[in-house]
């Protein structure tokens, strides 16, 4: 395997870089969240290129709220050009963008206008951005990209459904705890430690596709990160490690993308009654 320089997105997201490296986006699919169901055998055909997510205009449209809030003219120009799905290809319309990607200026527009009414939604997004950082835990090498590595904190920039509404499963969750985000800033901020040997506070800065658009600056607890990083044992990393060197076979979880996609038929079920 050679050695990736993760100097750029291609090469952080490659194969080489997710086989070598164990990342947080990783750990969540391997090990689940309450909102994401854990797949052992997606996770390592992730990992080795031969499986990808599915795109879709909620992936597409986070990206591009996140490039018109953090990225510079050159990257927003060069993402409209690569995203030609944004925009309408028939009609009156055509040429123009599609309706769901419009609410995006509008996203834009209120996370500005809370800086000209004195709000600090926009600073939490001033610093470094795409900051790769890399580090070891349990003895296995991890990487990560930072949104936003500011003067004293860490940013994560999410654009989410609802900011208030709460999720079920066997219990209730905030969209944090939900989609996995307090382990992915539990990670980040050991990276960030283990880089700069400072331990810096985890913000989400979420932004609701809602009309109009709500927005918040949320610090996660540090024992909110505490709990989430309590996962992340030697155990599971080298299970994790041994299912991507092939060295264990995979277990299916039996409703994931993957598992519908690759479902093989071999006897009738027996419809269970509820």
């Amino acid at each position: 395997m050679t050695i990736p320089s993760l100097s750029s997105p291609e090469d952080y997201y490659g194969t080489d870089a997710n086989m070598r490296y164990m990342s947080a986006s990783q750990l969540k699919s391997f090990l689940g969240t309450p909102g994401i169901a854990a797949c052992e055998e997606r996770a390592v055909m992730e990992a080795q290129g031969l499986w990808q997510r599915p795109s879709n205009k909620a992936l597409t449209m986070g990206s591009y709220v996140d490039v018109m809030l953090t990225g510079t003219d050159t990257e927003q120009d060069e993402f409209r050009e690569s995203h030609p799905e944004m925009y309408s290809s028939r009609g009156p319309t055509k040429g123009q963008l599609k309706v769901e990607f419009k609410a995006v200026n509008d996203m834009v527009e209120r996370a500005h206008e809370d800086a000209k009414n004195g709000g600090i939604f926009m600073r939490s997004l001033q610093g470094e951005k795409q900051r790769v950082v890399t580090g070891i835990i349990h003895g296995h090498e991890f990487k990560g990209r930072l949104d936003v590595l500011g003067d004293g904190f860490i940013t994560d920039l999410k654009t989410v459904e609802s900011i208030e509404r709460r999720y079920f499963n066997e219990g209730w969750w905030d969209f944090i705890s939900w989609w996995g985000y307090d382990l992915q800033g539990a990670i980040y901020q050991e990276l960030v430690y283990q880089t700069t040997g400072n331990k810096l506070p985890f913000y989400i800065a979420a932004i609701s596709k809602q009309t109009p658009c709500d927005l918040d600056l949320i610090q996660v607890p540090q024992d909110r990160l505490d709990e989430a990083m309590a996962r992340v044992t030697p155990d599971a990393l080298d299970r994790i490690a041994a299912l991507k060197n092939g060295e264990l076979k995979p277990e299916r979880c039996g409703h994931c993308e993957w598992c519908r996609m690759t479902k093989v038929i071999r006897k009738p079920r027996i419809l269970e009654v509820v």
